[in-house]
């Protein structure tokens, strides 16, 4: 769901494969549509071809009203996924289970049509659509109360449930892709945080994001605030805070708009990643040629006093016959970096080179 370097080629949710697949559908489609619809008048046409397009009219005209009750059990699976997960519509409809339960809607619209057919041969054919296309989808649906107690509350009433069995498969559908939602959820807010680490940052996106929305009501709007204000109270965890406040980005923005944030913090990366590599190798130099092998150590116990640092710098300082003072120096510097970090020794550099600074004779 949420992968700031997916492919774009999958749009929509769809594989190179599936859209290639669609595309063949549709071309065939209007092959077959131009060739029923328009049949030639040349008389040096092959005498089969009018047979053959009389032929699929024919075969046609008896599929399209399975087309259409199939098509209206998909429109209420759809319907029902969307109202469902309102926060992630189309990330839910992309999901293995989402299909599953479109299809099975599709496949027991059309075996109804087939059995109100059978049973019902004299019935008018678009009647038998309409009735089977949308009583159809209610039929399942519904529980239907023969008789119940005057004054009952349900206990001791007669009641013949034929949606039962479809509200089992529809629950297991739900949990089903709300696990799979839930996965991508995690993924999106590891996403956020990684890019986003500041607390103070996730906080303005998050504020911006909610009032932003246009479809919120002001009631809404200020429970959301409200929500966020609790989030970043100082007794609460801070990698709490962040991992709700993330999540809260990712449920009033969506995953289109995270895609959006993780594009931009990616870009923004690569852009400074070059200033800070040449950064990095300038401090290197600058402590290889400012510095001695013992200075070197002098700086590292004035600028931390971690014992396994020491440790390393010590050893890594001592007399070696087989490396050169200037190999060794940059070794530690190297390592330096990587323990200690950019920032704190420029700032050890500065704040060294500011005492030993002589003091002007007045």
């Amino acid at each position: 769901m949420i992968n700031p370097e997916q492919d774009n080629t999958q749009a929509f949710g769809l594989s190179r494969l599936e859209l290639i697949l669609l595309a063949s559908l549709a071309f065939i489609a209007l092959f077959l549509i131009i060739f029923i619809n328009f049949p030639t008048d040349n008389p040096n046409t092959a005498s089969w071809l009018p047979t053959v397009q009389n032929q699929l009219r024919e075969l046609l005209d008896a599929l399209i009203p399975y087309g259409i009750v199939g098509a209206l059990g998909c429109v209420v699976a759809i319907a029902e996924l969307t109202s469902t997960f309102q926060t992630y519509p189309r990330a839910a409809l992309q999901t293995r289970w989402a299909r599953i339960l479109i299809l099975i809607n599709m496949i027991a619209a059309v075996l109804a049509l087939v059995i109100t057919r059978l049973t019902l041969p004299t019935m008018n054919p678009v009647l038998q659509v309409l009735s089977v296309g949308v009583g159809f989808q209610g039929l399942i649906r519904t529980k239907f109360v023969l008789a119940k107690p005057i004054g009952g509350e349900g206990e001791g009433e007669i009641s013949v449930n034929l949606g039962w069995l479809y509200d089992q498969f529809q629950n297991l559908c739900r949990t089903q892709i709300d696990l799979e939602l839930m996965n991508n959820r995690r993924t999106a807010v590891i996403h956020l945080l990684d890019y986003y680490p500041s607390l103070a940052e996730l906080y303005d996106i998050a504020w911006y994001t909610i009032i932003a929305r246009a479809t919120l009501s002001p009631t809404e709007e200020a429970a959301k605030l409200a929500e966020l204000e609790k989030l970043i109270d100082p007794k609460a965890p801070e990698q709490f805070a962040r991992s709700s406040i993330a999540l809260m980005i990712l449920e009033n923005g969506g995953p289109g708009y995270v895609n959006l944030l993780l594009d931009q913090a990616m870009t923004e990366q690569r852009v400074e990643a070059p200033t800070r590599a040449v950064s990095s190798e300038n401090l290197v130099w600058q402590l290889v040629e400012t510095y001695s092998l013992p200075e070197l150590v002098t700086f590292t116990e004035q600028l931390t006093s971690a014992t396994d640092v020491l440790t390393w710098v010590h050893n890594a300082a001592k007399p070696d016959p087989n490396a050169t003072e200037a190999s060794q120096k940059a070794a530690i510097a190297h390592f330096l970096l990587q323990q200690i970090g950019a920032d704190a020794i420029q700032r050890q550099i500065t704040a060294g080179s500011t005492t030993n600074k002589p003091e002007e004779v007045v």
